[in-house]
C-alpha cells in the first residue's frame, strides 16, 4: 500500500508538467490591436456641416471614399455594414491624411448594376488650424 500513496502524487506531478510544457510556446493573435488603433484614429475627427467649417481657418485635404458592394447571398448574410460603419471608416481615412474635421457630401443606399447591396460614402477632409 506504501507503493500506490506515492504514485499518486507523482502521477498527479507527472500530468500538470505535461500540461504546463504542453502550453509552452503557445502565442494568441487577435485583432484587439488593429481594432484599438482604428477606434482611436476615428475619434480624433469631428463631422462638421459646410457652415460651420467656414467659420474656422482650415485646410482642405481632399476628398474620401468608401463603399460596399454585395451580392453573394452569404456576403448578405453575414451582415451589411451600417451607415455609421461607413461614417467612421470615412473618419480613418481624414485622420490618416492628417486632418481632424469632415464634412459628409453624400452616404446612403445607391444603385450600381454589379451589386444588390451598395452602399457609398463621400466626405470632404479637412485639417482646422484653430
Amino acid at each position: 500500500m506504501k507503493h500506490s500513496s506515492q504514485i499518486l502524487p507523482l502521477s498527479f506531478l507527472l500530468m500538470v508538467s505535461l500540461i504546463v510544457g504542453g502550453c509552452n510556446g503557445i502565442s494568441i493573435r487577435t485583432n484587439a490591436d488593429e481594432y484599438i488603433t482604428y477606434q482611436a484614429a476615428a475619434s480624433t475627427v469631428e463631422i462638421y456641416q459646410p457652415s460651420e467649417l467656414y467659420n474656422h481657418d482650415n485646410e482642405p485635404l481632399g476628398e474620401v471614399v468608401t463603399t460596399y458592394c454585395a451580392n453573394a447571398p452569404e456576403a448578405i448574410e453575414a451582415g451589411v455594414p451600417s451607415i455609421n460603419t461607413l461614417k467612421k471608416q470615412l473618419k480613418v481615412q481624414t485622420q490618416k491624411r492628417g486632418g481632424n474635421a469632415l464634412i459628409i457630401t453624400d452616404c446612403g443606399k445607391m444603385i450600381y448594376p454589379a451589386c444588390s447591396i451598395y452602399l457609398e460614402c463621400n466626405g470632404l477632409a479637412y485639417f482646422l488650424k484653430s
